[in-house]
């Protein structure tokens, strides 16, 4: 009865590790910039500008930006 017991519980906390790992959160690769026109943190790369800096698009907007432009 006990051997139920522990498995029942090992998958209870299985299941709450699981709950909170899945949870929305910025990715890695920016979490300091997010889209200007929708806010969003998901973005996907867009080409780059002629001075070599990446481009950005918005995922939900479909804007394309650059991060930290040199001339504005």
């Amino acid at each position: 009865m006990t051997f139920l017991i522990n498995i029942f519980f090992w998958l209870l906390s299985g299941l709450l590790k699981y709950q909170s790992s899945t949870e929305q959160s910025p990715p890695p690769s920016s979490p300091l910039f997010p889209c200007p026109n929708c806010g969003s943190h998901y973005m996907i790369k867009n080409g780059s500008i002629p001075k070599g800096k990446p481009k950005r698009q918005g995922k939900e907007c479909g804007q394309p930006f650059v991060i930290n432009p040199t001339n504005k």
